[in-house]
């Protein structure tokens, strides 16, 4: 599908500068860019516009016409490129229906406009809501509820009551649902403690693959509206996951762990259990989080602290090495004069300055 310039530019709300009647049919990255595709340029890479061979160029405000370029000027490129991808990059939605080889039990509901694939089975009082694929191989087990608009990748499994809600997107083989890690000691075994309490996911949430979402001991684990949750995360028993919190790969959460608002944990943060983290934190990839963080906090390191502190400490780190060398050399000079003294003034008298009173 190929659009002129113009529509593109109305649909983003740019300032068009160029030819627009120049016909658009895809979208690329501002290097790979050829003729007939649309890119963007963020200022500090404005200088590449000259090089691009793409038909037209998203750019800030501030960008002044290049010769022989289309250009569209909008207040933020990024997100006027992702909202232009959008135009171009649908993903096929199949028709609804139930796959022959499905299981679906009989007090089961499947929205007649719900798709569910190969080898899929529905146990008992699930529900599956309108518009909502559910790709082959998924389990979905006893009074789970799937909303709207969904979209369940291969392999997923969602466990006895759990809730899902609309427009969420599960990636291939995570499990919601399964059982919280929680034993008591009985003097001579590990005896499991009853894992009763289900998972919430709200609506536009997506879980990447292989994310384990784990169901309370009582009550709930809820992973709020908006959230994002990248690939072989863990959410343990009964967390509370904050509305559009990001999750980066790796990530780690003990039981019981609340996680605030808009933060942002990166790449293999671990956190222990019992945890309160506040709203807008953001935590450096590999952080271990062993308190609670106040709001707005942005912290790194092992334990985790201000990532100022943190870089500063490692700033000193470094210099060990070359520290190091000169306390030797000092205290080889200082031996030194320590040798020498003595030979001066003698035994007796290196003595006497050693022992004051006698």
């Amino acid at each position: 599908m190929s659009y002129p310039l113009r529509v593109i530019a109305e649909r983003l709300g740019a300032e068009l500068i160029g030819n627009p009647a120049e016909p658009i049919s895809g979208v690329n990255a501002l290097e790979l860019a050829r003729s007939g595709e649309l890119t963007f340029a963020e200022d500090r890479y404005a200088k590449g516009l000259e090089r691009t061979r793409a038909a037209a160029v998203i750019v800030s405000l501030g960008i002044a016409p290049v010769a022989g370029k289309n250009l569209l000027r909008v207040a933020q490129p990024r997100e006027a490129f992702v909202k232009a991808m959008w135009i171009f990059y649908q993903p096929p939605r199949p028709s609804g229906g139930v796959h022959p080889s499905a299981v679906v039990a009989s007090s089961a509901t499947v929205a007649p406009d719900a798709a569910v694939k190969e080898c899929a089975v529905i146990r008992e009082r699930a529900t599956i809501g309108g518009g909502t694929i559910i790709e082959s191989g998924v389990h979905v087990g006893a009074g789970v509820t799937i909303g709207e608009q969904c979209w369940i990748g291969p392999n997923v499994t969602l466990m006895d009551g759990v809730q899902i809600g609309s427009r969420v997107i599960i990636h291939s083989g995570s499990v919601v649902g399964g059982d919280g890690f929680g034993y008591v000691w009985m003097g001579d075994h590990h005896q499991k403690i009853p894992q009763v309490g289900a998972v919430i996911i709200e609506d536009d949430v997506e879980l990447g693959c292989n994310v384990c979402v784990d169901r309370a001991t009582f009550g709930m684990t809820i992973v709020r509206r908006g959230a994002k949750v990248d690939n072989l995360v863990q959410i343990a028993h009964n967390n509370v996951i904050g509305e559009h919190v990001i999750l980066c790969g790796q990530v780690g959460l003990a039981g019981s762990v609340t996680v605030g608002t808009g933060s942002v944990l990166g790449g293999q943060v671990g956190v222990v259990d019992h945890v309160r983290i506040g709203d807008g934190v953001k935590a450096g990839g590999g952080t271990i989080i062993i308190k609670d963080v106040n709001a707005g906090e942005t912290i790194w390191g092992y334990p985790h602290r201000p990532i100022k502190q943190t870089i500063e400490e490692g700033v000193y780190l470094s210099r060990l090495p070359k520290v190091a060398a000169q306390l030797k050399r000092l205290s080889e000079q200082v031996d030194a004069l320590e040798a020498r003294l003595r030979l001066r003034d003698g035994p007796s008298s290196a003595s006497t300055a050693r022992s004051p009173g006698v």
